[in-house]
């Protein structure tokens, strides 16, 4: 008879004792609410299902000097609700508060996010664009920093091996002069899985009133999130202005054409993005101090 069994460490040391003995029949979940409906859709009612949500010491947020860190069972929910997010990295408030449905995000993570490699997936773009790792351990005990790129790999694809689980995420803050956006397009305002999603970070130059650098990066068109310097280009060195929304708007929608040639739904994405576009000029320029912190 096939059976799932499923295993609850609760502290560190007795997850890395879990993957010593991981195999194939072996799922990880940081608040399973893609892995559940992916089991049923491949009729796998057999194996085993590591559940990291009762390690507590894995669930936090921590402010340091030049970072955030995130443990890998803290909620979406409590990401968009915090105080030290929302001053330090607001691009990644916003991502986590768009997640889903109220339900989902009081359950998803942002290490479930991750390792489930979803295109749409609404907190990859964001910490692409701030720069963020992922902390990972394995059985031996071994623990392992690694960007966003190299464990992303594709569409519900990630590089982690079997044995390997996210345990934490590192976010640089955002620095003073920075500011950070993030925004997406669903079907409808609840619930809804992105159809496009973009997120930016800047570095403004007081002195010359010009974009210093720029960081830009799409999430829904293509195999996974990627980085658009096209639409950098657009930004850099340039003065905020009604011709620089147009260029960047421009910018970003020449991206959708080169992303998604000849797929039928170019002609709603290209025209979508301008309104994509329009939020993130908004939010990066919506008042002179950008949103800096010390």
């Amino acid at each position: 008879m096939n059976e799932m069994s499923v295993k609850t460490p609760e502290n560190l040391q007795e997850l890395i004792n879990c993957l010593k003995d991981i195999h194939e029949d072996t799922w990880l979940i940081s608040g399973g609410t893609d892995l559940i409906i992916q089991l049923r859709k491949r009729n796998i009612f057999s194996g085993v299902i590591i559940d990291l949500m009762g390690i507590k010491e894995l669930d936090y947020i921590r402010e340091e000097e030049k970072f955030i860190k995130i443990g890998s069972a803290t909620t979406l929910t409590r990401i968009s609700e915090n105080e030290i997010v929302k001053k330090y990295a607001p691009a990644l408030q916003r991502g986590a508060s768009r997640v889903g449905s109220t339900q989902i995000r009081n359950r998803g993570t942002i290490a479930g996010n991750i390792a489930n490699s979803s295109p749409c997936a609404d907190t990859v773009p964001p910490l692409m664009a701030m720069g963020g790792l992922v902390r990972v351990a394995n059985g031996k005990g071994n623990i392992e920093e690694k960007t966003l790129d190299e464990v992303i790999i594709g569409s519900g694809k990630n590089n982690l091996k079997k044995d390997e689980a996210i345990i934490e995420i590192v976010v640089p803050k955002i620095k003073k002069n920075y500011n950070s956006a993030f925004t997406k397009l669903g079907s409808r305002r609840a619930v809804t899985i992105s159809k496009i999603n973009a997120a930016a970070v800047i570095k403004f130059n007081y002195e010359r009133e010009i974009v210093e650098k720029a960081r830009v990066f799409l999430g829904a068109l293509g195999a996974k999130t990627f980085r658009s310097q096209i639409a950098e280009k657009a930004l850099i060195n340039k003065k905020p202005s009604k011709q620089l929304l147009t260029d960047f708007s421009n910018a970003l929608t020449k991206q959708v054409d080169m992303a998604i040639e000849g797929r039928k739904s170019r002609p709603y994405k290209r025209e979508a993005i301008k309104g994509v576009a329009h939020d993130i000029y908004l939010q990066l320029f919506e008042d002179k101090a950008l949103g800096g912190s010390q």
